[in-house]
């Protein structure tokens, strides 16, 4: 069991990233508010709490309407369970002190709700009333650490009550996945000697619960830590705790979501102060916290971001797509159509057809969504957000314009421009090509995305079909980027005049420059975008009144460049002086085929590069990533456990050693079907360097392949259409090293087989091997199609998260350039 649901949707009790956030404002025994509306009878005012937990954050609700003044708890419950599960997509967590209660919601439930609370308190009746429900409608419950002797207060007591609960529940036949483990905090506001270590104490036993049962999940009532504290100290104290939960292995926490600061967003003193509480550094830390904090102090408040409900519903939405906060952007869009054109709201959306609100939804387009985009644009190039920030902004953004569509007339006209996009014939890679399309189309143009191995014919013909105000071409490797070549070549010919825009790792302002004149200036213009940001201002420039300046300064910049020198050709360099090595006592035969079962998974897992993970794949480095290292680290950690769980990753591997011979820049191969060549191409630096040169006139290679498997690339695929920017991004970046990792551990059974160090593998499309076409010969050898792998008519590798490599066991190899 990992997931709770409602009617309407369903919520993992892992997030990634952590924690689930259980909203805790629907409890009479906890809120004031809802206490009044209980007690009024107010179902539609509990609802609109409801509402606003969700908006606020909240993946599932805790609710709870017991109070001593009214007798009708049963009723009151089922009449809101009821309306919240027919309103509120959010999961319900079943919050009373009556298991009677407790049996009949769950019951009128639709979904699978959870329960809170069961414990083994006095002779254990709440247990042994709830469990059988538990059996019964197989869902979990908030497992207390309270057993016969009280609540559990050091960090031994609370894993040994844990182990209890699950013990008294295989009496019930409940299983590990339908507990969730609060082991219990209590307030730090006191100043009593009992409880200094509380916050110590909950943090080590949230790790020893994780731990000693991973099939289980771990929750707090997270607000009890800061109990009896004014509300600027509550909120940094609770903030603070929950960042070193979540460390600890925190999977839910019950809490107030608009009440929580983002760990990063709190002042390094405010931490300071808190953690110093939390961990009972000093004897004056309490003292120090509340003086910090006293007198209604707005120092915690003021660091986090909240929306003020006086603005306008247009600078509300535009605040949300800044700063990340999906949750109501569709309302606050549907009210600032509604504004704009002069029309009353009915049931939060403008009460009036289509054409009444095409007009004020175009303002909203213009004034309210594009210039947040802008803005965090414009924040991405000046270094003050990563990518993946970037990606929750586009998700918000795609919220707000999905609401705005409802109010536009399509035939009227409401795109900025027309952009067909897609990644160059034999390439298979389109993470840049679908970062670009999220950009672009958040900030109103129509893309028109032809995927992956896009031939020219079929740029030139959607160009035509659709009237593109310009193309856009990603390409990642030298051998595919002559793809641009041979597109504007063809765009020349045929007198297309559309402008070119150039992307993606393989290319650079030269080549672009190069392109561009042969021939002859394409009038039209070719463009190199480093970034996909670089692209749109270039793309707003040639639909609006700046592509004149836009054009006068390509030119000019075109004018002024020079191909540079050629190189001297390999064929007139000499050789290196690497004398050959004998070769190890390599096992030669068949190849090794690897499935999942083959494969130590742990031992991948250990091989990843994290800072390659965090700062290159997921895109956190700069002054912006500088605070955002230990939430990825957390981040990887969480991840890995998802992909683990839901077996996202269907890794294989194949690998061989073969007989071979090296003359000149040739080493010739020995394979099953005949002998099989491949030519290396010589360093112009004063090495002279060439991979052939490390074998000798009789000697020993092995090849290698590897993939991450193909559900990864169809997942990116299928999130990036749903919506889910970023998780797409996180998976595909994980993916990548992944795949990178499992090349490393293949490598290291290898250099094993050997019974010898050192030496070195090289993939192709990188300096020393750059022609991936070579490809085509490692498949005669390997085979790697039976491992799951297959080849493009350029010989890239799909899936796109695999590689393929030639190892080297001469000890002095080493990495260099062409």
């Amino acid at each position: 069991m990992d997931s709770i649901s409602s009617a309407l949707g369903s919520v993992d009790l892992r997030q990634a990233p952590p924690p689930m956030l259980i909203g805790e404002r629907l409890n009479a025994q906890g809120s004031r508010r809802a206490k009044r509306m209980v007690l009024e009878g107010d179902i539609d005012g509990l609802v609109d709490i409801a509402r606003d937990q969700v908006e606020g954050g909240a993946h599932c609700l805790d609710v709870c309407v017991a109070t001593t003044e009214r007798s009708d708890e049963l009723e009151m419950m089922s009449s809101l369970v009821k309306r919240l599960s027919l309103e509120v997509e959010a999961p319900l967590v079943i919050d009373s002190t009556d298991p009677a209660v407790v049996e009949a919601a769950v019951r009128r439930t639709p979904g699978l709700p959870m329960i809170n609370s069961i414990n083994l308190e006095g002779d254990g009746s709440r247990f042994s009333r709830l469990a059988p429900v538990m059996k019964k409608y197989g869902v979990p419950a908030v497992a207390l650490c309270i057993g016969p002797g009280g609540m559990a207060k050091t960090p031994e007591q609370k894993l040994a009550t844990a182990g209890l609960l699950r013990a008294a529940g295989k009496e019930y036949g409940l299983r590990g996945g339908q507990y969730v483990f609060d082991v219990l905090t209590f307030t730090l506001g006191t100043g009593e000697a009992e409880f200094a270590d509380a916050g110590k104490s909950t943090l080590e036993g949230l790790r020893s619960v994780r731990e000693q049962f991973p099939d289980s999940f771990t929750t707090l009532g997270l607000s009890n830590i800061s109990f009896g504290l004014q509300p600027d100290a509550r909120r940094a104290l609770n903030s603070a705790f929950l960042y070193h939960a979540v460390e600890h292995g925190l999977d839910s926490a019950i809490v107030n979501p608009r009440e929580i600061t983002p760990y990063a967003q709190l002042g390094k003193a405010d931490r300071a102060a808190a953690e110093s509480l939390i961990y009972n550094t000093s004897e004056g830390a309490l003292a120090e916290f509340v003086a910090r904090f006293g007198g209604g102090s707005e120092a915690a408040a003021s660091s986090a971001e909240k929306i003020d409900p006086s603005l306008p519903p247009g600078r509300r939405a535009n605040f949300r797509i800044v700063n990340r906060m999906r949750d109501g952007i569709d309302l606050d869009v549907a009210a600032a159509v509604a504004e704009r054109a002069s029309l009353p709201l009915a049931g939060g959306r403008p009460d009036a057809p289509r054409e009444a609100t095409h007009e004020g939804a175009i303002a909203v387009l213009n004034e309210d969504l594009l210039p947040a985009m802008k803005e965090v644009g414009d924040k991405f190039g000046a270094g003050e957000l990563i990518l993946p920030f970037v990606l929750r902004s586009a998700e918000c953004m795609k919220a707000a314009v999905a609401e705005l569509e409802k109010y536009l007339v399509k035939e009227k006209g409401s795109t900025k421009g027309r952009l067909v996009l897609g990644t160059v014939y034999g390439d298979v890679h389109d993470i840049g090509k679908n970062l670009v399309k999220t950009i672009f189309e958040n900030n109103g143009y129509t893309v028109y995305d032809l995927g992956k191995q896009v031939p020219v014919q079929r740029f030139a013909e959607k160009i035509a079909e659709v009237g593109a105000d310009a193309v856009g071409l990603s390409a990642l490797l030298v051998s595919t980027s002559k793809q641009m070549e041979e597109f504007v070549d063809r765009a020349r010919l045929d007198g297309m005049g559309v402008p070119v825009l150039c992307g993606g790792a393989a290319i650079n302002s030269s080549y672009i420059n190069r392109i561009a004149k042969k021939g002859g200036v394409y009038a039209p213009g070719v463009f190199y975008c480093k970034t996909m940001f670089e692209g749109l201002r270039t793309m707003d420039a040639l639909v609006s009144g700046g592509r004149e300046e836009l054009m006068r300064g390509w030119r000019a910049r075109l004018e002024s460049w020079s191909e540079p020198a050629p190189k001297a050709p390999a064929a007139n360099l000499p050789r290196s002086s690497v004398a050959p090595r004998p070769p190890p006592p390599a096992p030669l035969g068949a190849p090794v085929r690897l499935g999942p079962a083959d494969i130590d998974m742990d031992g991948v897992w250990e091989l990843i590069d994290r800072k390659a993970l965090i700062k290159l794949s997921w895109g956190v480095h700069g002054k912006a990533g500088a605070s955002q290292q230990a939430p990825h680290e957390q981040m990887f950690r969480e991840w890995k456990g998802r992909v683990t769980k839901e077996g996202l990753l269907e890794p294989s591997a194949v690998y061989c050693h073969f007989a071979c011979s090296a003359r000149g820049q040739v080493l010739s191969v020995k394979g099953p079907g005949g002998d099989v060549d491949f030519e290396f191409p010589r360093s112009a630096q004063p090495s002279h360097l060439c991979l052939a040169d490390y074998f000798g006139a009789e000697d020993v290679v092995a090849f290698q392949a590897v993939t991450a498997g193909r559900r990864v690339s169809d997942l990116v695929g299928e999130w990036n259409e749903r919506g889910m920017y970023a998780d797409a991004y996180y998976l595909h970046g994980l993916a990548v090293q992944f795949a990178e990792a499992l090349a490393e551990w293949v490598h290291r059974r290898i250099r094993s087989e050997w019974g010898r160090p050192g030496g070195l593998r090289y993939s192709w499309g990188y300096a020393s091997c750059p022609d991936v076409a070579q490809h085509e010969l490692v498949w005669k050898l390997l085979r790697p199609e039976k491992s799951g792998m297959e080849l493009t008519g350029a010989g890239q590798i799909i899936p796109e998260q695999s590689t393929a490599a030639v190892v080297v066991h001469h000890p002095e190899a080493s990495y260099f350039t062409l």
